[in-house]
């Protein structure tokens, strides 16, 4: 079986590539960066481009899409749609004139937008970020690829906060701020705050691409157990280790500065 993954140069895409192919898998991968390892069966190519994505799939047996806009800042609503959205209908398109029948599709928990209890793929979608909009809305293209095709088979994952070597982002800048002694509550605490080990989630991708059948299957992600932030905490300062500061800053007065932040 042969599988392109697009956005394999990303955090997540590394792992995934590697260990798809140490599972006997011929792996295609395509991005908009280049690898440092120019030995693999790499393609440079971009989602908007119908060319460049048709070139990479040719022979292929599925589709792994992990290519996304995401950041918090700095990216536009048009932006998160061109590439989120029509990006991901440019696959689609791809996958049905050549007739490539699997996909599987990183989505996001933003979708639900914000929730004070748990949710669960039944849960009402109500993404409030342009991110969690856009994969909403990709989400919908690809239940319309489906019923297109009753042969069609795709998965929509939806992973919480994805961490792990080589990930310099959401839960390493907590880790930092706690070696370097900068870290301060805010609050009790108490809030939970879900993540997702990256080689797990690669191994349940592996997992639900293996059992793939008609129709489209959504799948929320997350590790357990579900840790409050004060649990996270002060486990990452057990094992750097190093002591945590007893201050603690009232939630709704930092919440008001930090908003500022937001505005800038």
């Amino acid at each position: 079986m042969k599988i392109l993954i697009i956005g394999s140069n990303g955090f997540v895409g590394k792992f995934l590539s590697r260990k798809l192919i140490d599972s006997g898998y011929q792996v295609a991968e395509m991005d908009v960066c280049a690898p440092d390892n120019n030995g693999r069966n790499f393609f440079l190519g971009d989602i908007s481009s119908p060319e460049e994505i048709a070139k990479a799939a040719r022979g292929v047996d599925a589709i792994i899409n992990l290519a996304a806009k995401h950041h918090d800042f700095g990216v536009s609503p048009e932006e998160f749609f061109n590439v989120n959205v029509q990006g991901t209908q440019n696959i689609l398109d791809c996958a049905a004139e050549m007739d490539i029948k699997q996909f599987i599709f990183y989505s996001t928990v933003a979708v639900y937008g914000n929730h004070k209890a748990y949710t669960t793929e039944a849960s009402v979608t109500e993404p409030v970020s342009e991110y969690g909009k856009s994969k909403l809305a990709a989400e919908t293209l690809i239940n319309k690829w489906i019923l297109e095709d009753s042969s069609r088979q795709a998965v929509i994952l939806r992973p919480t906060v994805v961490f792990g070597q080589g990930n310099y982002a959401n839960m390493y800048n907590l880790i930092n701020s706690i070696y370097k002694k900068r870290f301060l509550f805010v609050g009790k605490g108490e809030n939970i705050k879900s993540v997702a080990y990256v080689e797990n989630l690669v191994d349940a991708t592996i997992f639900l691409l293996e059992r793939l059948r008609p129709g489209v299957e959504v799948y929320n992600y997350s590790d357990y157990p579900q840790l409050n932030i004060e649990q996270i905490v002060k486990t990452i300062a057990r094992y750097i280790p190093c002591d945590l500061s007893n201050l603690r800053l009232p939630l709704r007065p930092t919440l008001a500065a930090a908003s500022l932040f937001d505005l800038m």
